[in-house]
This record gives structure tokens, C-alpha cells and sequence, in this order.
């Protein structure tokens, strides 16, 4: 028998199949699927636009064109280089749309006039209808009545949202653009903003004049005393040091530079002498303590005299030796000679001594000059970070002065500029170039665009509902989603047939009747992968079964029969017991004996059975049905009679109930070959078909493929438009009522 793999479960499980590149024919296929969802959105939507379009107020616009041009008068202080434009002009941009320039426009338009405090009378009209008056007690709040001053306010606000501002790249020219139900009040309002701006800036203008004399004029006595006060304080310095007025340090400090030279270059040459004579005078230091001999000092033996008395008293020792050799220590040649030796050598250290201790009076007096040296030449350092201290100071009361000079100068200018700007009359530099007109040809609404953008928008919303659906449903749509959710193989599509409605049972005689058909070459596709997959066996027994009811077990069980009957000896038992279907789709009468009455030993095999005139298949409907089907098929009788007829037929083609709603194909799924498992297209959802398969493989089921039934044609599209025929499950999980749809009553009845 075929058996699964020992790990198969782990697929229902885990996705481990290659993740599908992305196919633009899959989108193609959902907006095909629900192509009159998404264009009768999109006309209900245009209908609403046409709606909103005739109903819509039309507005008028006013345009006014300025020019405003960069004002190059400013204060003296100010930068004479311009930062950047930009910021100019967006600056004009917001003044134009300031408060303070509404307000100017509303009083020239006379918005503001007739603005009074509401009285009782007001009070009493306001409360003739209030809607808080319908809201609970504790939800209510007074009623509040706008004071005059809000009033004013709300009015100019209302006249500033109005106001748009429209620079015109590349140039000064500006647009100013208001829009209004009311063509002759928006060109009114337009003009009065543009004149308002107008006056607005020439009272910034002037009063800023003012601001700055008055700034200008309390500012320069101090700046003049402040000038005053730096030249004195220079003066003062100048007398400390001794100084004549422009006089400065710098004689002085060239001075002090030679001075700090020479001593530099004067403790140089005493440093280096002190350590010439410094090792000599420490190995003289250690012969004298005992650690050493004045003899092994090569410095001293430079000496002339000390390297000539040297030189005797190593020659009187020669004729010592020499002498020795002929007399006696008593001889007096040998007498006198020795006289001679320690005369030499007495000599000889007696120079040594004193060569010594010049050596040491020599390095006293070095390191004297160097300490000399060194105290000359921190002295000199001293007075030129003074003569330092003393310009730095100077150059500081300098600038002081020439700050406060150029403070002064500046605001003597700015003041004279003042006075000459107030006392003249100024011009603006804003210049209104095209005044408003009234235009009575209305820009809003634009009903063709309104119309238009309520079909793309009702378009977009359709498209994304149409994708939200798709993603929502849980069913199969073809052979990828069986390998991917199941990690079963695929055996055949079996394609969506026309049915009649007088004639429902039509497509379980597809194959015999419409032998040419795509149904009936879809049904050879199945009988030569289930031939194939039995070659090693002689005699099979295939069961049929699916997830829920209504999937279409039975017409692939009578087609799949008639098909392998053309080839093989074939017999077709309706296996289901609880509901069966195929004595329906041979129309036999209700009385004749079935499965249950030849597996009991009431009936004959030949009673129980009909035989086609087409192919050499035989048919076992159910027969009267057993009040206990799953004792009945999990009997030993039904075992022995599966074993017997085996010996007869090839090919043994067992109907069964579906898995998921009695446990009939559990037990005989024991007794198959091969178990064909079947799928309806977009109708069993992915939770039905895995628990089924998952239920199969635990009772170790041999599950040869599947059969994925109801396919739409694609000739569209990817997957076409999603059919569903009589299927009584619903979105998302199984109809968790099947027992009842099954059997007509409930599980516990």
C-alpha cells in the first residue's frame, strides 16, 4: 500500500514551500473578478459628484496685480549688504495677509460699522432655538453670546483667511487673489487690501522714522562721552610710560631682544664649558676619596708638563730595571739611580696635584658663569613680557578709541538722515499696477473635474475593496495553493461545468454523455496518474473522498469509474452511507438492494449491481441505509467482501462520506490502496481541507493526490470569476451546521 512520508504533517504546519514571484496576472485576475463591483462603485460615486457639483455655490474670483520693490533706505547701522531677497519678499507675503492689514481693509469696506453689544432682544432671538437644549442636563452648557469686540474680530479674521498672496516667479509683480460668492464684493475686497497694505506701510514707515531720531538723539551724548573717556584713559597711559602721543615701545623692545640675545648666547658658551670640565672634576672628586687615581685621568695627562715629568719618571724606572740586571742593590750606580727614580716620581704626582686642583678652580668658575648667565637672561625675559604687557595694553586703549570715534561718527550721520527723511515727503515702494474687476464667470465648482474625481476616487476605493475581498478569502483557487497548503500533488483540475436547473445531477454523467468535452479529457488526466501510480499492483482499491459535503466526490467518483472502465474492469461502490448520490445519477428506483443488503447477506452481488453498456464497469449504489453506517463499514463482512471482489475487479472505486463530517472514511481508508482527495475550487476553505488531510494522515491514510474540482475557466484572466455552486459553507471557517445539512437532523438526535 502507498504510505506518506513518516514527517508529512510538519507541512500542514509550516509553509516551507518557495515563495511565488510576483505575477501581474494575478492582480489582473481580482480587478477581472470583481470588475462590476468596482464599476458600479465608481458610477455611484460620480453620481454623487454630479450631485455635490449641481448643488455647489459658484465662487467668483478678484485679482489685483502689485509691484513691490526692495526699499534700499535704511538706518546707517544696518548692514549695507542685503542679506537675502527671499526673505524680503516673504516678509511683504505675510504683511499682506496680517492682521493689522485686514483690519485697515475692513474699516474701508465698513465691515466693522454698526458692531454693538447684543441686548435682551438678541438674547431672546438666540434663544428661540438652541440644540443644547436637547442634550441631558449634565451635558448642557450655557448658551454664550459673541461680545462686539468678537464680533469685530471674528470679521477680520474672516476677511484675512480670505486673502491669498501669488508671487509671480522671477520678478516683483505679486498677485492678490481673494474669492467670494459675490464677484463685485470680491474685486471690492481685493482693492481694499492692496490699498490698505499700501497704508499700512507707510505708517510702519514713518513711525519707525520716529523711533530711530528719538533713539538717534539719546544715544549720541553717550556715544560721545564715551570717546571722551577712551582718549582719556590712552592719554594716561601714555603719560605712565613715558610716552609722547602716537609714541611707541617697540625702541625698547629691540633693545631688550639684543640684550636677551647676548645672554642666550653667553650662557651657551658657559653651560657648555661647565660640562666639559664637569666629568673631570667628579673622577678627580673620586681619586681624592680614595675610589679612584689621579694617574688614570687622560685629561690631565694632556698636560705638557705633567706628560713630560711622566715620561722621566717612566724612563729613571727603565734604568732601575736595566741596572738591576748588573749590580747590586749597594752599587753605587744602582744607589744613585733610584735616588733619581723617586726624585722623578715625587715630581710627577706633585704636578699632578696641582694640575688637579686648577682643573677644579676651572670648573667653579664655569658653573659660576652659568648660574651668572642663566639670572641674566630670566631678567631679560622679564622685560620684554613687560614691554609685551605694555603694547598689548596700548593697542587695546587704541581700539577703544577708534570704536567709540566710529560709534559717534555713524550716529551723528544716522541722526542727520532722520531728520532729513521726516521733515520730506517719502515714497512707497509698493505700486498697484492692475486694480481688481469684477469677473462673473465662476471658477468653482469645475463640475466635469468634481465628476471625474469622484469616478477616480469611487475607481480606487472599488479597486481597494476588491483586493481586500480577494485577500480575505480563505478558499483554493488553483494548483499552487493545493501544494502549498496540503504539500499534496496535484492529480487534475477538474474545470466548472453549465448546469441546468432542471438537470442538476448533469455532471455526474459528464464523461459518458460528452465524451469530447474538456471535463472528460481532465478525467483522462486523473486515470493515467492513478494508472500510473499502481503499476507494482494488479488490484486496487481507490477511495474518494473530500472535506465537507457538496464538493463534488460522487461526480468525480462516476466520471473516474467510467473512465478507468474504458481500460480496466472497474467497480464503483457508493460507499457514502449517509448520503448517497449515486443511485440518484443512475436513476434507480429506491427500493432496489444496495452495498448494505450485499455486504449483510440479504442480496446477491448480481442484485445488488448494475452494469454499463458503455465500458466494463459495475455499479454498487448504497441500498437501503443502515441505521449504524460505520458499523457497517468497519465489519469484518465488509472487509471480506472488499477481499473478494478484489479478485474480480481491477480496479475498485470506493465513494466515501466526506472526513470531516463522520469518520467513515477514516475506517475505510484502511482498506484502500490509494486515497484520492478532493478540493472545490473557491469554495472549501484552507482550515477544512488541511484539518481533512490532517485527520487522513493520522489514521496513516495512503493519500495518493488530489483533484482540485470546479475550476473557472481562465481563458480571462488568472483565475477568472469565483462560481460557487450550491456550496453551503461560508466565508472564512466551515459551516459548522454540516452534520445537520448532511443528515438532515441534528448530531445529538
Amino acid at each position: 500500500m502507498i504510505q506518506n512520508p513518516p514527517d508529512a504533517t510538519q507541512f500542514l504546519e509550516t509553509d516551507t514551500a518557495p515563495e511565488r514571484q510576483i505575477d501581474i496576472r494575478q492582480y489582473l485576475a481580482v480587478l477581472f473578478k470583481y470588475k462590476w463591483a468596482i464599476i458600479s462603485m465608481a458610477l455611484l460615486a460620480g453620481l454623487i459628484g454630479l450631485y455635490m457639483a449641481i448643488k455647489a455655490v459658484p465662487v467668483y474670483v478678484a485679482k489685483a496685480r502689485i509691484q513691490i520693490e526692495r526699499d534700499l533706505t535704511t538706518n546707517v547701522l544696518a548692514n549695507p549688504i542685503s542679506t537675502f531677497n527671499y526673505e524680503f519678499y516673504e516678509t511683504q507675503y505675510q504683511m499682506i495677509r496680517s492682521f493689522g492689514v485686514a483690519e485697515l481693509a475692513a474699516k474701508q469696506l465698513g465691515m466693522l460699522e454698526g458692531i454693538t453689544e447684543p441686548g435682551p432682544a438678541a438674547d431672546a432671538a438666540l434663544a428661540k432655538f438652541n440644540w443644547r437644549d436637547w442634550l441631558p442636563e449634565a451635558l448642557r452648557t450655557p448658551a454664550r453670546t459673541p461680545t462686539a469686540d468678537e464680533i469685530r474680530a471674528n470679521r477680520i479674521s474672516g476677511l484675512r483667511g480670505a486673502i491669498q498672496v501669488n508671487p509671480i516667479q522671477g520678478s516683483q509683480l505679486v498677485d492678490v487673489t481673494m474669492y467670494h460668492t459675490n464677484p463685485q464684493v470680491a474685486a471690492d475686497r481685493v482693492n481694499a487690501v492692496t490699498e490698505a497694505y499700501i497704508g499700512f506701510l507707510n505708517d510702519t514707515k514713518f513711525e519707525s522714522l520716529r523711533i530711530d531720531q528719538s533713539w538717534y538723539t539719546s544715544r549720541l551724548d553717550s556715544a560721545r562721552d564715551d570717546l571722551d573717556q577712551a582718549n582719556q584713559e590712552l592719554q594716561d597711559f601714555y603719560e605712565r610710560q613715558g610716552l609722547l602721543r602716537g609714541g611707541t615701545n617697540e625702541g625698547g623692545a629691540s633693545l631688550q631682544q639684543r640684550r636677551l640675545e647676548t645672554a642666550l648666547s653667553n650662557q651657551a658658551s658657559s653651560r657648555a664649558a661647565r660640562q666639559q670640565l664637569e666629568r673631570v672634576y667628579r673622577d678627580i672628586s673620586n681619586a681624592r676619596e680614595g675610589r679612584g687615581s689621579l694617574e688614570t685621568i687622560t685629561e690631565l695627562d694632556s698636560r705638557s708638563v705633567v706628560r713630560n715629568l711622566k715620561a722621566a719618571a717612566i724612563e729613571a724606572r727603565q734604568e732601575v730595571t736595566n741596572l738591576s740586571q748588573r749590580y747590586g742593590p749597594k752599587h753605587p750606580r744602582m744607589i744613585e739611580a733610584q735616588t733619581r727614580m723617586q726624585n722623578s716620581d715625587v715630581e710627577y704626582r706633585a704636578e699632578l696635584e696641582r694640575v688637579a686642583e686648577s682643573v677644579v678652580a676651572d670648573y667653579r668658575r664655569a658653573v659660576s658663569a652659568d648660574q651668572t648667565n642663566t639670572t641674566e637672561v630670566e631678567a631679560a625675559k622679564g622685560e620684554i613680557r613687560r614691554l609685551d604687557r605694555n603694547l598689548a595694553e596700548q593697542q587695546k586703549l587704541q581700539d577703544r578709541v577708534s570704536t567709540a570715534k566710529a560709534i559717534f561718527e555713524r550716529l551723528q550721520s544716522g541722526e542727520a538722515t532722520t531728520d532729513m527723511l521726516g521733515t520730506g515727503q517719502q515714497r512707497t515702494n509698493v505700486t498697484i499696477i492692475e486694480r481688481a474687476r469684477p469677473l462673473y464667470s465662476p471658477v468653482r465648482p469645475d463640475k466635469k473635474r468634481m465628476v471625474m474625481m469622484a469616478i477616480a476616487m469611487g475607481f480606487m476605493l472599488g479597486i481597494g475593496l476588491a483586493f481586500l475581498l480577494n485577500y480575505l478569502d480563505n478558499t483554493f483557487k488553483g494548483p499552487e495553493d493545493v501544494e502549498r497548503r496540503l504539500n499534496l500533488a496535484v492529480l487534475g483540475s477538474l474545470p466548472k461545468l453549465k448546469q441546468e436547473k432542471e438537470d442538476k445531477l448533469q455532471p455526474m454523467r459528464e464523461f459518458r454523455e460528452a465524451n469530447k468535452s474538456a471535463f472528460s479529457e481532465a478525467i483522462r488526466t486523473i486515470r493515467t496518474g492513478v494508472m500510473l501510480s499502481a503499476l507494482d499492483r494488479e488490484k486496487n482499491v481507490l477511495m474518494v473522498t473530500s472535506s465537507v459535503p457538496g464538493e463534488g466526490k460522487t461526480t468525480l467518483s462516476l466520471n473516474l469509474a467510467y473512465a478507468i472502465g474504458q481500460m480496466k474492469k472497474t467497480l464503483l461502490i457508493d460507499a457514502d452511507m449517509r448520503r448517497p448520490m449515486v443511485g440518484k445519477a443512475q436513476e434507480l428506483k429506491k427500493g432496489k438492494p444496495g452495498l448494505a443488503g450485499y455486504v449483510s447477506g440479504e442480496h446477491s452481488f448480481e442484485e445488488c449491481v448494475t452494469h454499463s453498456e458503455s465500458a466494463d464497469l459495475t455499479i454498487m449504489h448504497a441500498g437501503k441505509l443502515p441505521p449504524n453506517p460505520l458499523e457497517l463499514l468497519a465489519s469484518k463482512r465488509f472487509e471480506r467482501m472488499l477481499q473478494e471482489l478484489r479478485e474480480e475487479y481491477d480496479y475498485i472505486i470506493l465513494d466515501c462520506a466526506p472526513a470531516l463530517a463522520v469518520s467513515d472514511a477514516l475506517v475505510v481508508s484502511r482498506l484502500s490502496d490509494a486515497v484520492i482527495y478532493l478540493v472545490r475550487a473557491d469554495a472549501t476553505p484552507f482550515q477544512a481541507a488541511e484539518e481533512g488531510v490532517r485527520r487522513m494522515r493520522r489514521a496513516n491514510a495512503p493519500v495518493l493526490g488530489v483533484v482540485l474540482n470546479h475550476v473557472q475557466a481562465r481563458g480571462r484572466g488568472y483565475y477568472g470569476k469565483y462560481y460557487r455552486y450550491g456550496y453551503r459553507y461560508r466565508y472564512g471557517y466551515y459551516n459548522t451546521n454540516y452534520y445537520h445539512d448532511y443528515y438532515g437532523q441534528d448530531r445529538d438526535t
